[in-house]
């Protein structure tokens, strides 16, 4: 039995994705949509299609049903739970406002031996910022509305930091792009990429995670606001710069794996970063590292 074809049909990401159940492949779920299944209502409200696996069609059945509890009960920690890892990008359009972009500053690259100095979140329309000695032990609490996060290569090193550092779980929806992008054939560090993609940074273009390190440095000597001012506009440019990156991922993925899905409108970067970064640090960061580094 075939199902008539749609000419437009509007899929929703999460519930018209036939992979995310055990044992369900790539060439089912293109084979499902071929044959007219664009939803997991259709599964439940249809007759198995003929020359279809009964015990494929068994499982999507069973599946279906645990998957669709979870969302009706906006359990995306379930959700979560039971999705694949490699197919959770696909939950994205699913939580557009419901996710934190996150990232970190350190005094270091050891999670055991270095600290967290700031933490900045931006939820899709403003920034938020953790500062060590000031406001950062109300993270924990803040993060926990948020159902999913986004970082660039947060994996590794920002949620590892996070719970270590404030023995807390981060079980949410993790986006992360480094891994996302590298899928579609983009690589190397986050300024590395956007630089490739004409993101601009304005006077913050020469920082970098080192930077971010001296900055935290000269902050507690001094006390200067203007130290911490810079490096907050740093950590924030990090996070607003990652909502550009994570809907360009979510695009190319989805023609990359041929899907029906449709592409997500990309955001333009109308959000003013809330802090300013100092003229003047970055030109004496500027001369301090060519100080040490004569050849840049």
């Amino acid at each position: 039995m075939k199902r008539k074809k749609s000419k437009d049909v509007d899929i929703n990401m999460i519930k018209q994705s036939f992979q995310i159940c055990e044992g369900i492949g790539e060439l089912t779920e293109k084979k499902l949509w071929k044959l007219g299944f664009t939803s997991w209502d259709d599964i439940s409200q249809s007759e198995m299609p003929d020359s279809f696996s009964r015990a494929k069609w068994g499982v999507l059945q069973t599946e279906l049903v645990k998957f669709q509890d979870v969302i009706d009960k906006s359990d995306f920690m379930g959700f979560n739970r039971l999705c694949p890892s490699k197919l959770i990008w696909r939950s994205i359009p699913e939580l557009i406002g419901k996710i934190a972009f996150l990232d970190i500053e350190t005094t270091g690259l050891n999670k055991f031996r270095n600290k967290i100095t700031t933490i900045a979140v931006y939820d899709g329309i403003k920034c938020y910022n953790f500062v060590n000695g000031k406001n950062l032990d109300d993270f924990p609490e803040f993060i926990k509305k948020f159902p999913a996060i986004a970082t660039y290569y947060g994996k590794n090193f920002d949620i590892p930091f996070i719970k270590n550092q404030m023995e807390i779980e981060m079980d949410q929806i993790h986006y992360d792009l480094c891994f996302l992008l590298r899928r579609v054939g983009i690589t190397g560090g986050l300024k590395a990429i956007e630089k490739q993609l004409n993101i601009s940074r304005g006077n913050m273009a020469d920082l970098d995670g080192y930077s971010a390190v001296i900055l935290w440095k000269k902050y507690q000597k001094t006390k200067e606001d203007k130290y911490l001012n810079t490096l907050l506009a740093y950590n924030n440019e990090d996070v607003i710069n990652l909502e550009y990156l994570l809907f360009l991922a979510y695009n190319k993925l989805t023609k990359k794996n041929y899907t029906p899905f449709r592409k997500l409108k990309i955001p333009e970067k109308k959000i003013r970063n809330p802090f300013i970064a100092d003229k003047t640090v970055i030109k004496e960061l500027k001369e301090e590292t060519t100080s040490y580094f004569p050849w840049i």
